[in-house]
């Protein structure tokens, strides 16, 4: 949906001084958000198991309630100020606007202001549902309010033009928060009753247990905000240019995290609390693996058909053909920093669930460090592509740094850590020379079809040479497909 969400924005859009006012806008207002709450809300889940086991699900719950409500009350403020004055954050975003430009950014702001709120009270509802493992409908609530966005997008784009992406927005927010809520209610959570006993002190301690983290998302939100100044001042378009081209990659880490914060985070914090480090390690791994299999497949693909991508989603009329090279050249690099991202995200919800969150945090400002100096230094030299190789190699060193933290010593997952690596490095290689050998033109559609089977065919094959556990989830498949087929 977000892929398809993305094609029509192409459409109506393309790559113009709207678009490029709304990413803006929207990524300022998210910046703001992510800055003030986005550590609490990755470390929400840990800490609510931890004093769960430590002092009850009443008195865990209790706290609970102070930091909702402190949350909304610094929201609310924060949504005033930006309101009243937008032009402090236009000045930050876009430096070099003036006049017409400037002028649609602050209003643009404005407008998309309360997105801060209503964007924070469903990431805590999220999280209150995942700490009860309640993950089925926070995520297929997100897959619901993703399709309405689509429909509001075709039936507003023809009439108001780029604000249907802003109705579309908030409109599926609001419904996306109402569905939380009844699901909270629905599961007997006593979250919305009782304040009259709210505490400043009790919202500090999920505060404090997530203060390590403020400097890295402080600087991550810094590096994303730099990154859309520097892009704009390229020339108009570039903004829209690089969010297409990171729009793929975007959606793939989107998915992993969503995987690992709201899945991952509370099996392995339950797993350690319980002094549990054989199923510790099983449980880190088999989501390791199989995120490492599924990188394989994606990576390989967009090596080999990044422009066949474009062109399905982007070639409506609205974009140059330079334009569809250059995002297609993109996309191929944004596709290898999700290798980074993951090792970098994994191996941190491993150290976060094992009660090592400085070291964490830690590695998690250098990265974000390493990328804006990245950034700031070769922008001259090598351009635009610069903001994917910095995201790739700064978030590549450090995952690889906490991977050498790991909570319990083990020698399976150094081995498992290269291999993988290694199957991923030598299936788009494969992919990449056979397809550089045949050099058949073909639709982009077929393209992109018979590049997945033989992707799939290369990995099934390296599974089974490399012995992978995965090999016996194979033969099974297999076996069924077989039995079916005499069956026929």
């Amino acid at each position: 949906m977000g892929i398809l969400n993305l094609s029509l924005t192409a459409k109506y859009f393309g790559v113009s001084l709207e678009k490029d006012v709304w990413l803006l806008a929207i990524s300022v207002v998210l910046f703001l958000d992510m800055a003030f709450w986005g550590p609490i809300n990755e470390t929400f889940r840990s800490k609510f198991i931890f004093l769960r086991s430590e002092i009850g699900e009443i008195k865990a719950l209790q706290k609970t309630k102070s930091l909702l409500f402190f949350t909304f009350i610094i929201s609310v403020i924060l949504v005033c100020v930006v309101s009243i004055y937008p032009q402090l954050l236009a000045k930050i975003i876009a430096p070099t606007y003036s006049g017409i430009r400037y002028d649609r950014l602050i209003r643009m702001i404005s407008i998309a202001s309360p997105i801060l709120l209503i964007t924070q009270l469903s990431a805590i509802g999220t999280s209150i549902l995942n700490a009860y493992e309640s993950f089925f409908i926070p995520e297929i609530t997100g897959f619901i309010t993703a399709v309405l966005n689509l429909i509001l997008l075709i039936f507003l784009a023809p009439y108001i033009g780029i604000y249907s992406l802003v109705i579309s927005y908030y409109v599926g927010a609001i419904i996306l928060l109402i569905l939380l809520i009844i699901q909270i209610e629905k599961l007997n959570i006593p979250i919305f009753v009782g304040y009259n006993d709210v505490k400043f002190k009790d919202f500090k301690v999920f505060f404090l247990f997530a203060l390590p983290f403020f400097f890295p998302y402080f600087f991550g939100q810094i590096s994303g905000i730099l990154e859309k100044t520097l892009a704009s001042t390229i020339g108009v378009g570039s903004v829209s240019g690089l969010d297409y081209s990171r729009k793929f990659t975007d959606i793939l880490t989107g998915v992993l995290t969503s995987v690992l914060v709201t899945m991952l985070v509370p099996v392995l914090s339950l797993n350690y609390v319980e002094k549990k480090a054989k199923e510790f390690v099983l449980n880190f791994m088999q989501i390791f693996q199989l995120g490492m299999l599924f990188l394989s497949f994606v990576i390989a693909l967009f090596t080999s058909t990044s422009l066949s991508f474009v062109r399905i989603f982007f070639d409506k009329g609205m974009i140059s053909e330079n334009m569809l090279q250059e995002i297609s050249r993109l996309t191929v690099f944004y596709s290898w920093s999700t290798l980074a991202v993951f090792i970098y995200l994994i191996f941190g919800m491993a150290l976060l669930s094992s009660n090592k969150s400085k070291k964490y945090a830690f590695w998690g400002v250098m990265a974000q460090i390493t990328s804006i100096s990245m950034n700031f230094i070769f922008i001259n030299s090598i351009g635009i592509y610069i903001f994917p190789i910095s995201l790739l190699v700064s978030h590549f060193i450090m995952g690889t740094i906490m991977s050498l933290n790991f909570p319990y010593k083990s020698k399976v997952l150094a081995k498992v850590f290269f291999k993988y690596i290694l199957i991923l490095i030598l299936t788009t290689l494969f992919v990449f020379i056979i397809n550089k050998f045949l050099n058949i033109q073909i639709n982009s559609f077929l393209n992109i079809a018979s590049n997945s089977m033989l992707i799939l065919v290369i990995i099934m094959l390296f599974v089974v040479l490399f012995n992978l556990e995965e090999k016996k989830i194979i033969f099974i498949y297999f076996k069924k497909i077989v039995q079916k087929c005499q069956n026929f």
